[in-house]
């Protein structure tokens, strides 16, 4: 059965000015940590969302919320054939759009999941702030360190409850390890190192879902919307699907993969930004890439460095981040996070499971929608970790050390 794309319509119930009226006399200044037991929503307090961005990580997104108890109510996305698709997943009762603007009308939408092509991150964010919507916007947050700006800019005048994807905020491990590093557990930080292994050998599964015409057909997508901002281009399905290893949509792996890596790193050393970043490494496998498929980059942090390394060639290593002390060690390895003391490797002091953390993350925004407190990952602190991860694609295609001053946001 077809179903038509219709154009947003004012709803008669305001549902975002009964949730704000009810958070009335919240406390905005304590920081709100949603790690515990998830607690599902109840059916008179339902959250009820959009979703612009209807691939695999929206609709994951979406699907989540949706677990916890929100209420799933429209869907915007360029490709129709990916549109039923995240219709289908979601329960088949959301309202489909081809236009952002036409989404953001309604006012009976009172959160959203923003999660479309990088380059597409800033317009509906900012179209989004403007319209009053509580957000969550997949990670990386921005496409460009200026444009990251301009969304804080944005979120902080509309005063709106956002919460950026760089789920690993929301893993209470690592908020049990930043606990003991405060505590002084493993001594003072001098390097952290942290990596994703990935094994793309077989090839890039999404050029082989680009090529699936029961998603990706030319006649079924709004190309010339999907470019937006972007040089003009013919269609392409690698661009289409495998959009996150084009320049002119994506940062690629450092930005993808950075945004949690990168995170993590400078979360536990309380890091505003590097002073100077390196990068190198190259396309060695995956040919139609035009970001490098195996990368590392070093940044000098002042009194420690942080080594990133991104690798989809091989994924012997898996994921994983080592903090190196002057008294121990925090290792998370996969699955667990441990602290060993320097003089015994082998037996760790302290060990910690790692939890659901985008299970989490997801409930902390549907949390802070009703309580109107700060999210886990709020976007000043999202912008300053994606500016770090920039910085390093800018050294890797300068070819050239970049020095930052994060106090006038410049280079040196």
């Amino acid at each position: 059965m077809s179903i038509t794309i219709i154009k947003g319509k004012a709803m008669k119930q305001n549902r975002r000015d009964f949730m704000q009226n009810t958070a009335k006399g919240t406390a905005l200044t304590s920081f709100a940590v949603s790690v515990g037991p998830i607690s599902i929503l109840g059916a008179n307090e339902r959250i009820r969302m959009g979703g612009i961005g209807a691939g695999d990580r929206g609709t994951d997104r979406l699907r989540a919320a949706q677990r916890l108890g929100a209420e799933i109510v429209a869907l915007c996305d360029v490709n129709q054939l990916m549109l039923d698709h995240a219709r289908e997943v979601l329960g088949g009762a959301a309202d489909r759009y081809e236009v952002h603007q036409d989404l953001l009308e309604r006012d009976d939408i009172d959160a959203l999941v923003i999660a479309p092509p990088d380059h597409w991150h800033h317009d509906i964010f900012i179209d989004a702030m403007q319209a009053g919507k509580d957000v969550y916007q997949e990670k990386p947050l921005s496409h460009t360190i200026e444009a990251g700006a301009r969304m804080v800019e944005a979120a902080e005048k509309a005063n709106r409850v956002v919460q950026i994807g760089n789920h690993r905020r929301s893993g209470k491990h690592w908020h049990d390890a930043y606990q003991a590093i405060k505590e002084g557990k493993i001594g003072e930080i001098k390097w952290i190192r942290t990596y994703d292994c990935r094994d793309w050998s077989k090839g890039d599964p999404y050029q082989a879902r680009g090529r699936n015409k029961n998603l990706y057909d030319p006649n079924k997508i709004n190309w010339k919307r999907f470019l937006g901002p972007a040089p003009s281009r013919p269609y392409s399905s690698d661009r289409a699907s495998a959009w996150r290893w084009y320049w002119d949509y994506a940062g690629g792996l450092l930005t993808d993969i950075g945004a949690h890596n990168i995170d993590v790193a400078m979360w536990m050393t309380d890091c505003e930004a590097p002073r100077s970043v390196t990068a190198n490494g190259g396309t060695y496998l995956l040919d139609f890439w035009e970001t490098p498929d195996v990368v590392h980059t070093t940044m000098d942090c002042g009194t420690f460095s942080i080594d990133f390394s991104v690798v989809f060639t091989n994924g012997h290593d898996g994921y994983g981040h080592v903090i190196y002390g002057t008294k121990g060690t925090i290792v998370q390895e996969n699955s667990s996070v441990k602290i060993f003391a320097a003089d015994n490797r082998e037996k760790p002091t302290v060990e910690w499971p790692m939890n659901d953390e985008g299970t989490a993350h997801m409930q902390n925004f549907l949390d802070c929608v009703k309580s109107r407190k700060p999210t886990n990952s709020p976007i000043a602190t999202a912008h300053k970790v994606i500016t770090a991860c920039h910085l390093s694609n800018i050294a890797f295609r300068k070819e050239t050390k970049i020095k930052w001053d994060a106090q006038r946001q410049a280079f040196i």
